[in-house]
């Protein structure tokens, strides 16, 4: 990797977590009390604070610990590939790990913050509603970390085989 690539994928990962940890603190700041809600689109959205102390739709919710320990690692991982990887001939493979990244770590900073009785969970505040059905409230980090891996997929089954035939 270049100090360039080195750089601009650092800088992206930081920049999202820095994202991520904003909008956390401002809902934090504003709504205080677990299940306030602020209507943005009529029924369809809101701003809704709720502290996540499971994983995706509250998974595993007295899991605290392990679930940090498994975004340590996730993110970790994600790291040492981006660390190897060259951003300018695998910009979309290099894009996913940055977001993986940022949405393991800003995830993780709450995890901490929960272990250590500061949070009562991951703080997640963007609620959807499709009619009848309510989809889980999630976050900026959680955001990072599907679009990252469906990214991820989509480079692996599409782009991956043309970069092989390219060397």
């Amino acid at each position: 990797m270049t100090k360039k690539n080195f750089w601009l994928t650092y800088l992206i990962i930081a920049i999202l977590i820095i994202i991520d940890q904003v909008t956390k603190v401002v809902v934090l700041t504003n709504l205080k009390i677990q299940g306030t809600e602020i209507p943005v689109i009529g029924n369809f959205f809101a701003i809704t604070l709720v502290f996540n102390k499971g994983a995706a739709w509250g998974i595993g919710d007295s899991y605290t610990i392990i679930l940090a320990l498994i975004s340590l690692v996730a993110g970790l991982v994600a790291i040492w590939y981006a660390g190897k990887n060259d951003f300018s001939k695998k910009k979309l493979y290099s894009i996913s790990l940055c977001l993986i990244v940022a949405g393991a770590f800003g995830n993780l900073i709450d995890r901490t913050l929960t272990v250590f009785k500061v949070l009562d969970g991951v703080i997640d505040f963007l609620s959807f509603n499709f009619g009848s059905y309510e989809f889980p409230v999630f976050n900026v980090a959680d955001m990072c970390l599907v679009i990252g891996v469906i990214l991820l997929v989509i480079d692996i089954i599409f782009l991956e085989e043309r970069r092989k035939n390219n060397e």
